[in-house]
C-alpha cells in the first residue's frame, strides 16, 4: 500500500511537471522517467493513469475542473456574462478576444498538456510486458478517451487544431492544423477503442473514473455534433440504461455521487468545493457575482420551472436585480467532506440527446417521451410539440434551461445548428458588434510564433 501510494505520489508530481510547461515546443526534460520505467507494474501503471485525473481536479485556473469551458464558452454565447473589470475577461464577454488573451490561452495549453500525459500513458501501458491484459485495457482505455474529449473541446473551440497522438517533440513541434473531419475521425477511433477496451467494465461503476457508460455518453454526443442520429441514438440508449437515475430534486443532481453523474470530478482540498463554485458564489450579501445570467437565460425559463430558482439564485445590488449560475451552490465551507463535484457527463443530457436524435429520424412519438422524462423533472408540463420542426425547436429550447451555465453547451449548440450568426447577431442582442468571425477562439499568439506551420483563425491578427 505504501509502495503504490509513493508510486503515485511520483507519477504526480511527473504529470504534473508535464501539465505546467507550453504545449508541444517544449521537450520533455532530460531527468524526466521514461515511459518503460513508470509503466514497469501494475501499480505504477494505474497511478500514471490516475495521475491525469489528479492533475485535472486540482483546484486553480489551469484544470479541466476549473471550469474555464464552463465559464469562457458561456460567457461568449447568450447565456452569461463576466462583471469583471480584466480586460481578458471583457474580450471574451464582448467577442472580441486578443491572440494574447490568457484565458482561452489556457484551454489551449492545458488541453494540449492532458493529450500528451495520455499518449504517455497509452505509449507506456502498450509497450509494458509486466502489464496484466485487465490493467493495460483499462489505461489504454481511459488515456484514450482522455484524448478525445480534449480534442473534442480543441476542434469545438478553436476550430481546426493540430491532431497529437504521439510524445515526440520532433514530429509535434511542428504539426500544422488538422483538418476538422480528420480530428473527428481520431477523436471516433479513440473513442470505439475505448469502448472496447472497457467493455465488460473491470470496475465498477463508478463517476470519477472513466467507464463503459462514460464513453457510451461522449460517444452519443460526438454522434450529434456530426449529425450521425442512428449512432447518437444508441449510444444515448446504452447511458440511460447504465447504473445512474434521474433526480427529481434539482437540487442533488450536482452532489458529489449523485446517482444522474456519469463522469464527475471531485475537489482537491479539504473546504473546498467546486472552482466554479468558488468564483461564482459571492463571498458575502450584496456583492456582486462575478459571472451573471443573461437576460435571454432568464427569460428561456417558462413559468413554473423549478430549474429557474434552483439552478439560478438572484441578489439585490445597488438596487439591480442579477441572476447568477447556482448549479453548485457551495464555495469554501471548511468541510473536510465536500459535498459537490465538478459535473462533464450527467444522465439529463442523454435523454436530451436522445429525443433530437429521434426527432431527427422522425420518431416524434419517442422523441417528445424523451423530452418529457426532463420537463417532469423541471416540473412543466408534457411538450405540445407535434410535428418534426416543432420538436427539433423544442429540444433546443430544453437544452438551453437544462444544460445552462455547463461545458459551454449553449455556445457549442448555436455553433453546430449553425444559428449562431442569426441568435448573437439579432437586433436587440445583447452582443454588440457580433461578428460571424468570433464563433472560434484565436489560436494564441504563443502558438503561432512557436510554430511556424500552425496558421491563426481568421479575423485575428
Amino acid at each position: 500500500m505504501i509502495r503504490s501510494l509513493i508510486i503515485g505520489c511520483l507519477v504526480t508530481m511527473l504529470l504534473t511537471m508535464v501539465s505546467c510547461r507550453k504545449f508541444i515546443q517544449v521537450p520533455p526534460p532530460s531527468n524526466s522517467i521514461v515511459t518503460t520505467q513508470v509503466f514497469s507494474d501494475s501499480a505504477s501503471a494505474i497511478a500514471g493513469i490516475t495521475g491525469i485525473y489528479i492533475n485535472m481536479w486540482n483546484r486553480g485556473s489551469n484544470t479541466a475542473g476549473s471550469g474555464s469551458v464552463d465559464l469562457y464558452a458561456g460567457a461568449s454565447s447568450d447565456e452569461m456574462t463576466g462583471t469583471s473589470t480584466v480586460s481578458f475577461m471583457q474580450e471574451i464577454d464582448l467577442n472580441n478576444i486578443t491572440t494574447t488573451n490568457s484565458y482561452t490561452q489556457s484551454i489551449w495549453t492545458n488541453a494540449y498538456s492532458y493529450i500528451y500525459d495520455a499518449n504517455a500513458c497509452i505509449a507506456g501501458a502498450t509497450a509494458s510486458s509486466s502489464l496484466s491484459s485487465t490493467v493495460r485495457n483499462r489505461v489504454v482505455g481511459e488515456a484514450k478517451f482522455i484524448r478525445a474529449f480534449m480534442h473534442f473541446y480543441l476542434v469545438n473551440l478553436y476550430g481546426p487544431v493540430p491532431l497529437v497522438t504521439t510524445t515526440d517533440y520532433n514530429i509535434t513541434g511542428s504539426l500544422p492544423r488538422a483538418s476538422t473531419d480528420s480530428i473527428y475521425a481520431q477523436i471516433f477511433l479513440d473513442l470505439h477503442s475505448a469502448d472496447s477496451l472497457l467493455t465488460p467494465d473491470p470496475v465498477p461503476v463508478n463517476r470519477v473514473r472513466v467507464n463503459r457508460y462514460t464513453v457510451s455518453a461522449f460517444l452519443a454526443r460526438v454522434s450529434l455534433f456530426r449529425k450521425q442520429w442512428v449512432d447518437a441514438e444508441k449510444y444515448a440508449t446504452r447511458a440511460i440504461g447504465g447504473n445512474y437515475a434521474l433526480l427529481n430534486n434539482p437540487d442533488s443532481v450536482f452532489l458529489n455521487g449523485s446517482v444522474e453523474a456519469i463522469w464527475q470530478l471531485p475537489t482537491a482540498s479539504a473546504g473546498y468545493e467546486t472552482a466554479v463554485g468558488q468564483i461564482i458564489i459571492p463571498y458575502a450579501s450584496g456583492v456582486l457575482p462575478q459571472y451573471v445570467a443573461m437576460p435571454q437565460q432568464v427569460a428561456a425559463f417558462e413559468a413554473g420551472d423549478k430549474r429557474a430558482t434552483r439552478w439560478m439564485k438572484s441578489t439585490v445590488v445597488s438596487g439591480t436585480t442579477w441572476y447568477y449560475p447556482y448549479k453548485y451552490k457551495l464555495g469554501y465551507d471548511n468541510s473536510t467532506t465536500p459535498k459537490e463535484a465538478f459535473m462533464l457527463f450527467r444522465l439529463g443530457e442523454q435523454y436530451l440527446i436522445r429525443a433530437e436524435a429521434r426527432a431527427q429520424q422522425g420518431d416524434v412519438s419517442d422523441a417528445a417521451s424523451d423530452l418529457n422524462v426532463i420537463r417532469t423533472r423541471a416540473g412543466l408540463p408534457a411538450t405540445t410539440a407535434a410535428t418534426q420542426p416543432d420538436l427539433l425547436t423544442a429540444v433546443m429550447h430544453e437544452r438551453q434551461t437544462e444544460l445552462c451555465f455547463e461545458w459551454g453547451h449553449r455556445w457549442l449548440d448555436l455553433k453546430r445548428t449553425g444559428t449562431i450568426d442569426a441568435v448573437l447577431g439579432a437586433p436587440g442582442n445583447a452582443k454588440p458588434g457580433w461578428k460571424p468571425t468570433a464563433a472560434l477562439f484565436p489560436i494564441p499568439y504563443t502558438q503561432t510564433q512557436l510554430n511556424p506551420f500552425l496558421t491563426q483563425n481568421p479575423g485575428y491578427n
